[in-house]
C-alpha cells in the first residue's frame, strides 16, 4: 500500500479516538453533580467538646444539615432522614468514605453535652458523625455562606414578640429557617441541596454514591458552578 494510504489511516484512527475522549468528557460533564460553593473551613465545637475544623472531613462525602434541639418540627425530621442515609451508607459498606456533620443555629442554648444527648436519644453513630456548635458569629457566617435564612422567633406569655422584651413573663425563642441538607464533595465543595425533612432518600443515595464514585478534578472538564439559592 502507498505510505500516504497507511498515513490517513492512521490520523482517522487518531480524530475517532479523539472524538471519543471528548465524549465521554463532555457525558461525565453532563452526569456531573452542579458546584455550588467551597464549604469554609472554620473551627467548631463537637460534641465532647472537642475543636473541630470542617477541613477535617476533605477527602471524604459529607451529609451536612443545620438544626437546634429546641425546634418543634422540621429539624427532628431533619436528624431522622440524615440517621436513615447513615444506615444505608452502612449498610453499603461506605461509612469510611462518607461522613455526616450537623450544626446548631442555636449555639446559647446548644452546648455540647445537649447536642450530644440530643443525638444519644436519636441513636446517632458518632462513628462517622459529629455535632457541632460554635461561636454565633461563626455559625451566623456559615448560614450567610450557604444561603440559609433564619429568623428568631420570641415568645412572652404564650404570645409571638419580635424582641424578647415587653411582658411580664419568661421570654422563649424558637427558631425560623431553611429546610435543607447539602451534599459535600471530597473537595469540600457543596454539590446538591436536598429538601431536608422532605428529603427523598433513593434520591440521596444516587447522589451520594455519584459522589463517592468521582475523582478529584484536574484536566477534566469541571462542573458548571452555579449560585446558592435562598429557597426551594
Amino acid at each position: 500500500m502507498p505510505r500516504g494510504f497507511w498515513l490517513g489511516v492512521g490520523i482517522g484512527l487518531l480524530l475517532v479516538a479523539a472524538a471519543g475522549a471528548v465524549k465521554i468528557a463532555l457525558d461525565a460533564r453532563a452526569e456531573s453533580l452542579p458546584v455550588y460553593m467551597t464549604v469554609p473551613d472554620w473551627p467548631f465545637t463537637d460534641q465532647e467538646g472537642r475543636t473541630f475544623w470542617l477541613g477535617q472531613t476533605r477527602g471524604r462525602v459529607v451529609v451536612l444539615g443545620m438544626i437546634y434541639t429546641h425546634c418543634p418540627d422540621v429539624c427532628p425530621l431533619i436528624t431522622a432522614r440524615m440517621r436513615e442515609l447513615q444506615e444505608r451508607v452502612a449498610a453499603e459498606g461506605l461509612s469510611d468514605q462518607v461522613f455526616f456533620v450537623t450544626i446548631t443555629f442555636d449555639p446559647e442554648r446548644d452546648t455540647p453535652e445537649v447536642l450530644r444527648r440530643y443525638a444519644r436519644a436519636r441513636k446517632v453513630d458518632f462513628t462517622n458523625w459529629a455535632f457541632l456548635t460554635g461561636d454565633p458569629s461563626t455559625i451566623r457566617h456559615l448560614t450567610e455562606a450557604l444561603g440559609i435564612y433564619t429568623e428568631r422567633v420570641y415568645v412572652i406569655d404564650g404570645t409571638p414578640a419580635a424582641t424578647p422584651g415587653g411582658g411580664a413573663g419568661a421570654a422563649t425563642y424558637f427558631i425560623n429557617h431553611t429546610d435543607r441538607i447539602f451534599l459535600v464533595d471530597r473537595q469540600g465543595r457543596v454539590r446538591a441541596l436536598l429538601p431536608g425533612s422532605r428529603t427523598e432518600l433513593p434520591e440521596a443515595m444516587e447522589k451520594i454514591r455519584r459522589l463517592v464514585r468521582e475523582r478529584p478534578a484536574s484536566s477534566a472538564l469541571l462542573p458548571m458552578r452555579v449560585a446558592l439559592r435562598s429557597s426551594f
